[in-house]
């Protein structure tokens, strides 16, 4: 799917956190590829893990929804005080949906049909929690510091790229179309280093039949709603 013209849809007067900060104490941190609505294979995998629900965290790479036949069980995750996640470019999708009709279509032909049948209310709560969910994690721990995104990193610096997206007051569309959309640091290698200022950075968007690692990125999507792999990894030390 290829990245859209408009990326932010008017979202830069919107308050809302482009990176989100996080200084775990959780006895477990987890980050988990794109989930795309199925919501049960997440499960069963949770259990196979032992994953503590009241202790352990799960951090989300995006694109939460659509594809799979679970979208709506998946959106009660953001409900859940064990759950986090950067925003993907299907929720990215989900919102520019509801409001322009170019991009209802886009939604509706990558999985997104689910989300027109709900009721305006329903279409308005979804809206609102996704808005809130940030373009980058940060995890802060003792002695290492990950970082979670969606697609792309496009510089080698992740406190650029922090920066870059937390212009007061303004968006910049093409690194935020980059983080949502992107696929260049993991179709050409050559171009690209380690990410300075960052120890690990996990990744979806881009289907790999592995975890595959590019210098400090680890691309995690598995395509879960095609393969019924869905990959968690325990990113705390």
């Amino acid at each position: 799917m290829m990245s859209p013209k408009i990326a932010v849809c008017g979202e830069a007067s919107e308050a809302w956190p482009r990176v989100q900060y996080i200084a775990p104490d959780h006895q477990k941190v987890y980050v988990v590829g794109d989930i795309h609505g199925c919501y049960t294979l997440l499960m069963h995998q949770l259990k196979q893990l032992q994953f503590d629900f009241e202790k352990d965290l799960l951090i989300g790479v995006g694109d939460l929804i659509d594809k799979g036949p679970e979208s709506l069980q998946c959106l009660q995750l953001l409900q859940q005080h064990w759950f986090r996640m950067v925003r993907g470019n299907h929720e990215q999708l989900c919102i520019q949906g509801s409001q322009h009709p170019y991009f209802k279509k886009l939604h509706q032909k990558y999985g997104g049909e689910w989300f027109y049948q709900l009721k305006p209310q329903e279409q308005a709560q979804i809206i609102a929690c996704l808005k809130q969910l940030p373009v980058l994690i940060q995890l802060n721990f003792a002695h290492k510091t990950v970082g979670i995104a969606h697609g792309d990193i496009g510089v080698d610096d992740w406190n650029l790229l922090k920066q870059t997206l937390e212009l007061s007051g303004h968006v910049d569309q093409a690194s935020y179309a980059s983080v949502l959309w992107g696929r260049s640091r993991i179709r050409d290698e050559q171009k690209y280093g380690m990410v300075r200022n960052i120890d690990e950075i996990y990744l979806g968007h881009t289907i790999v039949a592995e975890v595959l690692q590019k210098h400090n990125c680890f691309f995690i999507d598995t395509g879960a709603y095609q393969s019924q792999q869905l990959t968690i990894l325990q990113v705390s030390p």
